[in-house]
């Protein structure tokens, strides 16, 4: 994961499309290498590539607020038929120490 950026989720869309590592490479004019790399978060891509596998996969890249990115991560598991994960949104350091809750 690089920049806070979990590019695993490009391989949850990917299976839920039933393509293989190969054919999104194929379709987004990269190796398949690249595709691995990425998806293993141990690459850094450029945004014009970030655009080719969002086209190939008929998907958007969006930026969400952290504290609601487990509400949109449970909403894309839903619609992907996959089991949600367990616990709640996202939240970075600063918003539980300084953010008030129900708790504080």
């Amino acid at each position: 994961m690089i920049f806070g950026v979990d590019f695993s989720r490009f391989r949850i869309v990917r299976e839920a499309a039933d393509m293989s590592q190969a054919k999104l490479a194929d379709l987004a004019g990269i190796s398949q290498g690249k595709v691995s790399t990425i998806e293993a978060g141990k690459a850094n891509p450029e945004t014009a590539t970030l655009n080719a596998i969002c086209a190939a996969l008929d998907a958007e890249l969006i930026l969400v607020p952290r504290r609601i990115g487990g509400d949109v991560r449970a909403l894309v598991d839903r619609h992907l038929n996959r089991p949600t994960s367990v616990g709640g949104p996202v939240m970075s350091v600063r918003d539980e120490l300084f953010i008030p809750d129900g708790d504080d």
